[in-house]
Parts: structure tokens; C-alpha cells; sequence
């Protein structure tokens, strides 16, 4: 390979690191330790050049991608990963809304909630005509069926295990591996229920809620004036991890809820620490409806601090984003979220009333796309201007499709870090970080 024919990749990075600087790319997630007379040699000289002036300093660039063949096209090899993932025909994700009803009414729920709402037989029926259709699929080697809602422990005996019991069925017949998960607030998440997965022998990994400490959780969710569900979630989750159920407690964090946020990991001090270190960890989300929360992020990052160092396991998805390896479950091709009434979506983060809803399933259990709604979401992707020239697009990719849409809709673009470039540097340091730490194990 000629020298002339070399450039710098457009997602190298670097920073100062304490008295050095880090070298880093965001899409070959490689980094470099430099000293400053490095980092002048790259910002003054061309490639060709930099062989020249220090072969063994190019040579290690050339090897690990921070210098490449001019030839490639990195954005067109980032949409090629998207859409390696995003149309995946070995993996399907089906996701149910067994009910819109629920046990609780925190305030910043954005669905709309439905008492008598719930899967009748006509439904059950067509959903497990769907299970026989996806499963059909020679290509398939695994699925996950997801429960959302609504609360979807509501009618656990009566909606979900039918479902669970058949699709299980099918999947073993079919030597298709098969996982399920919920995402709950926990309070339903009894004995009976772990029960019933030990004895079908299937992994099984939950999402429970929780709005800060006892105090703060228990002013949103409660059972009645004088009743919190806080001790009965808190007691729910040891009981599930104990028995090895995966447990990913989300903390829904606002600006008057966040200071108490590290002692929830003390309420599970008598867990024996391998089971924490296995099926127990905390992840921080911004309640995107409290308009104060702009001044509360750093003060998430000290509570997460704390609880990592007292081994607990933490994450705060928007300032460590892998959205384009591991993309959303929406943007996935083989992916659907199904209401209690047959409408059907790709995203649960919006609102499930009919007249967002992207089609409907038929009679005979298939799946019928209304005015072109699959293909539009399919090839949202890259239509941003900004993101095409970002350095960080194959971390963050460009936000979700659900963004992409509505964006293209309005004829807007966008940023997922509204162009503040300090909140971009912080997703890169967030993520050596992470290089570093595994690379300690």
C-alpha cells in the first residue's frame, strides 16, 4: 500500500489525559497514549509525511486504524454495521402489551391508561398464529418475547403464561433459543411468578422502576396515603436475584429525587455480593418531562459514583451509548410491539393510542404495515446533515429512529447533544474509560 494513499480516519479523537494525551476512535474503539510531540506530529504533517519523519509511530497507526487506506469510505462502512444489525434475519423481538391498565399512576407516565384494557381470546389467538409465523423463519436462531404495558403482571395467569407456555413450545420444537423479559414496576413480581420460570427451566431478565430512595419513590408510587410500595419492590428484586433472575432496576431520576439515589444500594446490603455482582444493576434515566433536570446530571453521576464504589454495577445509557452495534429494538427490522386490541408499533417510548399506531395484526396473525411505515422507519437512518460530519455518529448513531422520523416529519435537524460539543467530549471519556476498566479485568 502506497503512502500517498493514506489519510487520518475522520473519528479519531484526542484529549488531553492528564499529562498526555489519549488518542482514541469511535469506530474501531482503539486508543492511544501519546505525548504531546505526537499529537504535534499528526496535527502538522500528512501521512505521508508522518512515515517519513517517524515509520514506527505511522506503522502502529496503520495497524490499529487510526490511519487508513484513503480508499475507504468510513460512513458508508458505518451504514453497512447498521444495516448488518438493524436487518438481522437470525434474531426476532416481539413485544406485548397484555394490558394499558395498571397498579400505579406515577405522574410522569406517558401512557394512557385503560382499566378494562386486556387481551381477549380473538387476541391470544392471533398472536400465537404470529409465534407460528416468525417462528417459521428457517434463518431464526433467536427471540425474545418482551412484556410491556400498562403493567403487564396484572393478568400474569390469564394473558402471559398462555403466551409463554406456547411460544416456549414452538421454540423448542423449532431448536430456537428463547428468552423473555419484562419491564415493571416489580410490586407483582411475587413468588408465583418466579416459580413459574424455574419450573420451565427459561432465562428470564426484568426492567422494575424506581423513583429514588424509599422517601422520594414512595411521594410517586404508592399504594395508599399511608402505604409506599417501596419495602414490597426493594424485597421483590432480592428475592429475584437470589434466584438468579436478571434485574436491571431503573432509576427515574428528577431533580427533587436524585440526592438520596446511592443508599437504594444499600437497602441490598444483605445480598451476598456475587449475587449483586451477577444479576443486579442500577440504571439512571432522566424523567425527560422535569424541566429542571439540565442541573441534576452531574450531581446522577456523584450517586453512580457511589454506588460503584461500594461494587455495585451502574449505567447512564446517554452518556454511554452503543446505539450502533446495539441498536433500539425499534430500529430493528424483525422487531414489533403489539397492542392489547391488535394495533401494532415499533416503539414503546410514545404513546399506544390508535392513531399513532404503524399498523394492526391481521386475522391470520400477520403483520399488516399501514402507509408504508416499516419501509419509512427502515430508512431514516443518515438523513441528518449534522450527524453525517459527526465524530461520534458510530457511538451514538445518530439517536434513534423514532428521532430520525419525527425529525425528518418536522423538517428539522438535529443532534442527540443538542451540538454541545462538552457533552459530546463526555460521552468519549465516559467510554475509554470503559476500554480501560475492562482492559483491568
Amino acid at each position: 500500500m502506497e503512502i500517498h494513499s493514506m489519510k487520518y480516519s475522520h473519528y479519531n479523537v484526542c484529549l488531553p489525559y492528564g499529562e498526555q494525551y489519549v488518542l482514541y476512535n469511535t469506530l474501531e474503539q482503539r486508543l492511544l497514549f501519546i505525548q504531546s510531540e505526537l499529537k504535534e506530529l499528526m496535527e502538522m504533517y500528512k501521512t505521508s509525511e508522518l512515515k517519513e519523519i517517524h515509520p514506527e509511530f505511522f506503522n502502529y497507526m496503520v495497524e490499529e486504524k487510526f490511519i487508513i487506506n484513503n480508499e475507504i469510505d468510513e460512513l458508508d462502512e458505518i451504514k453497512k454495521i447498521s444495516k448488518s444489525i438493524d436487518e438481522d434475519n437470525s434474531l426476532f423481538l416481539l413485544t406485548i402489551n397484555p394490558t394499558m391498565n395498571c397498579n400505579f399512576k406515577c405522574w410522569y407516565c406517558y401512557e394512557n391508561l385503560v382499566k378494562s384494557s386486556r387481551l381477549d381470546e380473538n387476541g391470544l389467538s392471533k398472536i400465537k398464529k404470529l409465534i407460528d409465523t416468525i417462528t417459521n423463519n428457517k434463518d431464526l436462531k433467536n427471540m425474545n418475547i418482551s412484556f410491556f404495558g400498562g403493567e403487564p403482571l396484572l393478568y400474569f395467569n390469564k394473558n402471559v403464561i398462555p403466551i409463554i407456555n406456547y411460544y416456549l413450545e414452538r421454540c423448542t420444537e423449532k431448536n430456537i433459543n428463547a428468552y423473555t423479559s419484562f419491564t415493571t414496576n416489580g410490586y407483582l413480581a411475587n413468588q408465583e411468578f418466579i416459580n413459574f420460570f424455574l419450573d420451565k427451566n427459561v432465562r428470564c431478565n426484568l426492567q422494575i422502576t424506581l423513583d429514588g430512595h424509599k422517601e422520594e419513590h414512595n411521594k410517586v408510587r404508592y399504594i395508599s396515603q399511608n402505604k409506599g410500595s417501596y419495602d414490597k419492590i426493594v424485597s421483590n428484586i432480592k428475592n429475584l436475584i437470589k434466584n438468579k433472575f436478571y434485574v436491571n432496576v431503573r432509576i427515574n431520576f428528577t431533580d427533587s429525587n436524585i440526592f438520596n439515589a446511592n443508599k437504594i444500594y444499600d437497602d441490598f446490603e444483605d445480598v451476598e455480593e456475587d449475587i449483586k455482582t451477577q444479576f443486579l444493576k442500577f440504571d439512571f434515566h432522566r424523567v425527560w418531562q422535569n424541566k429542571k433536570i439540565d442541573q441534576t446530571q452531574d450531581i446522577a453521576d456523584k450517586e453512580m459514583n457511589q454506588i460503584n464504589s461500594k461494587g455495585g454495577k451502574t449505567s447512564c445509557h446517554e452518556y454511554s451509548p452503543d446505539t450502533l452495534r446495539n441498536s433500539c429494538y425499534a430500529d430493528k427490522k424483525n422487531s414489533v410491539v403489539i397492542n392489547y386490541n391488535g394495533d401494532i408499533f415499533k416503539c414503546t417510548a410514545r404513546d399506544f393510542s390508535t392513531k399513532n399506531r404503524e399498523g394492526y395484526l391481521t386475522e391470520n396473525g400477520e403483520l399488516f404495515w399501514e402507509n408504508d411505515s416499516l419501509n419509512k422507519r427502515m430508512n431514516s437512518k443518515f438523513k441528518n446533515r449534522p450527524c453525517l460530519e459527526c465524530k461520534i455518529l458510530p457511538l451514538c448513531n445518530g439517536g434513534c429512529s423514532q428521532t430520525a422520523l419525527e425529525s425528518l416529519a418536522a423538517n428539522r435537524e438535529y443532534c442527540v447533544y443538542s451540538w454541545d460539543e462538552t457533552e459530546k467530549e463526555k460521552v468519549i471519556r465516559n467510554k475509554i474509560s470503559e476500554i480501560l476498566e475492562n482492559a483491568n479485568k
